[in-house]
């Protein structure tokens, strides 16, 4: 594609011009390179591929003088909204070159790049019905401002102290590894999916099959995650699958829950019970409202405001119905842990 061709959008921003477009494979040096600038990551190649393979990760990017100074971008993501199957679209990677955050206006590279993206990836003639992501309370207010996303509500962070977590009554549950090379992964994961769907019809939630857990957690490059399944003593159908991060020094991250939301503060006692035999001293959470409820009952230690959800104005769902949406979102829904 000639640069005549790829050019969709020109502004000018701070007497500079601003070109906006869409990213492909042939940008990914680009993108790792402000990626490291903006959040000091070592992300790299094998992380790109895993993250914006041609069929699940969309950008857009704003260059000045053919340098990417700001991006936006969205993970492909089968969200369930009371019940009905919906074409998703989680907003991340969304930064901005240090030299040019001042420029945080409507007539900044951050707004025009947002705007590009949005308007061509959400909306009732486009690929996806629903954009949501994760911005801190300051960047969410910026969006608010000039009308890029609203607001969809809370994440919190929540600790249990593990030092003295008892384990599961041994009559009454079984806590147990899995492995991904086990030959059942799928069968059990599917099951406790299913469990899930048959709970949370009010909720909206991201899809948790055996194919997005093994994306989102055994094929990326960066991290290592942990796979347990709760199980009554009786029974070989498992009742749920949790996912944890064992790889902090001091704590141990339950990034996901696969089953029934009554279950959650069963789990949480046996998250706890690992982490302690695994030598930390805390349990930690990231959770939206409807998680925080069904967890209110346990012995939380801390809790406090990490991040907000932000929806996009773009959506095809009206603010209407998006600001009644009750969200069921863990640290695992997001894309940076």
């Amino acid at each position: 594609m000639t640069p005549m061709a790829a050019r969709e959008a020109l502004q000018q921003v701070a007497g500079q011009a601003l070109e906006v477009r869409a990213l492909g494979a042939a940008d990914a040096p680009a993108l790792l390179q402000l990626h490291e600038e903006v959040f000091q990551s070592k992300v790299d190649a094998r992380w790109y591929q895993w993250k914006y393979r041609p069929d699940l990760g969309l950008g857009s990017g704003a260059f000045i003088d053919q340098q990417l100074v700001a991006h936006c971008g969205g993970i492909v993501r089968t969200l369930w909204v009371a019940g009905q199957r919906t074409a998703g679209l989680q907003i991340g990677d969304v930064m901005v070159q240090p030299q040019w955050r001042g420029v945080m206006t409507r007539r900044g590279p951050f707004y025009y790049v947002s705007q590009h993206f949005y308007e061509r990836q959400l909306g009732a003639d486009q690929p996806f019905q629903l954009g949501f992501g994760f911005p801190g309370a300051r960047h969410l207010k910026l969006a608010v401002a000039v009308k890029l996303l609203r607001d969809g509500g809370s994440v919190q962070a929540l600790q249990w102290n593990a030092t003295q977590a008892p384990a599961l009554p041994a009559w009454q549950w079984r806590w147990q590894a899995l492995a991904p090379d086990d030959t059942h992964f799928d069968a059990v994961v599917g099951s406790a999916w299913q469990k899930m769907r048959e709970h949370t019809h009010p909720l909206t939630l991201g899809e948790r099959d055996a194919a997005y857990l093994r994306w989102r957690y055994l094929e990326r490059p960066d991290r290592q995650h942990h796979f347990f399944v709760l199980r009554r003593p009786w029974s070989r159908t498992a009742a749920g699958v949790a996912v944890l991060d064992l790889g902090q020094p001091e704590s141990a991250h339950w990034l996901d829950w696969v089953g029934p939301p009554a279950l959650m503060a069963t789990a949480c006692q046996a998250c706890c019970h690992t982490a302690q035999q695994q030598g930390k001293a805390r349990l930690e959470m990231w959770a939206s409202d409807a998680v925080v409820r069904q967890l209110a009952k346990t012995p939380l230690s801390h809790q406090v405001e990490v991040v907000r959800i932000g929806i996009v104005n773009a959506s095809a769902l009206p603010p209407e119905v998006t600001q009644d949406l009750d969200w069921w979102l863990v640290g695992g829904d997001t894309d940076f842990l």
